[in-house]
């Protein structure tokens, strides 16, 4: 379900006509949240954390710390090349330049048409360097080192199922295993620590190249009190959250007093506790392949509908 604050706001006053603080709705909406995470292993979802849109360009550059340029000595055009404001630019090559990982600002015009890169990095001045551009996007709150074919987790994921790489799942193996330069193009991978997926270095790097991971994530809690802020929750927890918000808003004394709130409160009460009670809760420790843990999942979800 995604609706908006304003939405959800015109649901919950029919019954508590008294709401007027739109703070107290964001409160108990983020209440009801963090309760459903605290209860359920996460929210089954697959992501497209980095995608390669420009396929290695080798180029003869010049970089210019002052404006933070990279230009084209052949005078090409990076947009035809694929290259896009915003996209992450990883850079190979020889020369004094400092940075492997920079931001594109923006492309322009120097001595030709889109020839010239704006980076939001510092970086130092060098001339005639020949070199790979290559050109990725990354999704937010995902960090993505293309030298070291490293991935952190954004922090909602709460449990790695799957990694795949142009759609073909890849094999988690031990840290020797995928640092073993005889495996270099297997398709393996390891988890440094419990957020980093560290990939063999020759598994990734083509245009049109995805990572994509399965995952089980936590529920976003709101971040803005906008009548505009989006309430993105699985439909399945759809009444719960009604019930809860209503629940914890007639439990603040300015909601509560007369014998209509109070029963209604109690009823709130009673089906929120019973339904959070209700959530089955997996082991979120237990390493499965995604194969069984589909059936697992799927398991447990008809077994809350029940």
């Amino acid at each position: 379900m995604s609706v908006t604050l304003e939405s959800f706001w015109n649901r919950i006053t029919r019954d508590v006509p008294t709401l007027k603080e739109i703070n107290e709705l964001f409160q108990d909406v983020n209440r009801v949240i963090r309760d459903i995470n605290g209860a359920v292993p996460g929210v089954l979802d697959t992501e497209t954390p980095v995608t390669q849109i420009t396929d290695s360009e080798v180029l003869t550059l010049t970089f210019a710390a002052a404006g933070k340029t990279i230009n084209d000595d052949g005078l090409g055009d990076f947009e035809l090349m694929g290259f896009v404001a915003g996209q992450k630019l990883w850079f190979r090559g020889t020369g004094a330049v400092n940075v492997s990982e920079m931001t594109i600002v923006s492309i322009g015009n120097d001595a030709a048409t889109n020839d010239q890169i704006v980076v939001s990095e510092a970086i130092t001045n060098d001339a005639a360097i020949l070199g790979t551009l290559e050109g990725f996007t990354v999704l937010t709150d995902y960090t993505y080192d293309h030298v070291n074919k490293t991935l952190e987790l954004k922090a909602a994921v709460k449990q790695l199922i799957d990694v795949m790489v142009d759609d073909v799942s890849m094999i988690r193996k031990e840290h020797d295993v995928v640092y073993d330069s005889d495996n270099e193009s297997a398709g393996y991978y390891c988890l440094l620590g419990r957020s980093v997926i560290k990939l063999t270095p020759g598994i990734f790097g083509s245009e049109g190249g995805k990572i994509k991971v399965k995952i089980l994530e936590e529920i976003a809690e709101l971040s803005t009190t906008t009548f505009a802020t989006v309430i993105d929750i699985p439909k399945q927890y759809e009444i719960m959250l009604e019930q809860g918000v209503l629940y914890y808003l007639l439990s603040r004394p300015v909601h509560s007093g007369t014998g209509v709130t109070m029963e209604l409160r109690d009823k709130s009460q009673r089906q929120y506790l019973q339904a959070i009670g209700n959530l089955s809760v997996l082991e979120t420790e237990r390493i499965v392949d995604s194969e069984n843990f589909e059936l697992d999942y799927k398991y447990q979800e008809q077994t809350n509908a029940n």
